[in-house]
């Protein structure tokens, strides 16, 4: 799923530091996962939250076979931001998660406005929607048995020993509107360690008492025609290492 902050490009290099050592039946668990771009390529007992309720119910209405619009127009774009933002009860949680995440610039759910079907771009025309609608229909089925939850991360409620993986609205980042308290994550983290659990965290930075075991340099998207580089990187608590 298109998805700002999406780490399917490098799943294949985080995902086995992560499951190295799991066993099994253990629990991997995302408290922050988004477009479950590392979550469909992972099996077994899995579960994932987000406090995006629109999200959460748009992940189990396709995984639970819904069959969702193809073609996102306008005009029905903006009916349904309405619908979001007036709270009017005009449509569906799953549809207004569906239409924000796959009509919106870089999946930004409403934020940056509708990114259309057929857009003129150097010299060609190229279907945003279309694309992001391809990718996450590609996700379902891979999808199918996940937990999916929509509870704030530190009211979950774990398994013993399970394997966390965090991947939150960075710090200092353009987010989803939603921010979390940088100190209170980092200690959330730490009383999961302390609880038994396997706890990684992708971030730029982190307190001294976490260890970086991986980075690497990525491109990510300012706009539709900008990029940046940064350096991504995960995290594990010292006592772990």
């Amino acid at each position: 799923m298109k998805y700002m902050g999406s780490k399917a490009r490098i799943a294949k290099d985080l995902l086995p530091i992560i499951l190295k050592d799991r066993l099994e039946r253990q629990y991997y668990v995302e408290p922050f996962c988004g477009g479950c771009n590392i979550m469909d390529k992972v099996d077994g007992n899995r579960i994932a939250n987000d406090s995006n309720s629109y999200l959460i119910s748009m992940w189990k209405s396709l995984t639970t076979g819904w069959k969702p619009p193809l073609i996102i127009e306008r005009d029905f774009y903006n009916e349904v931001r309405n619908c979001y933002n007036t709270k009017n009860g005009l449509f569906n949680d799953d549809l207004i998660g569906w239409v924000g995440f796959m009509g919106s610039y870089n999946g930004r759910f409403f934020d940056g406005g509708y990114s259309g079907h057929s857009v003129k771009i150097n010299g060609g025309f190229r279907d945003y929607i279309g694309e992001s609608i391809r990718n996450i229909l590609h996700q379902v089925d891979s999808l199918k048995g996940v937990s999916f939850l929509s509870v704030d991360y530190k009211d979950l409620v774990l398994p013993s020993c399970s394997i966390i993986y965090c991947d939150p609205p960075y710090n200092g980042v353009k987010k989803y509107n939603y921010s979390i308290n940088n100190e209170e994550f980092w200690n959330w983290c730490r009383s999961k360690v302390d609880e038994g659990h396997k706890v990684f965290v992708s971030e730029y930075n982190a307190p001294n008492d976490f260890v970086c075991i991986w980075e690497h340099t990525v491109k990510t998207a300012i706009n539709q025609t900008i990029t940046k580089h940064a350096t991504e990187k995960l995290f594990i608590h010292n006592s772990q290492v």
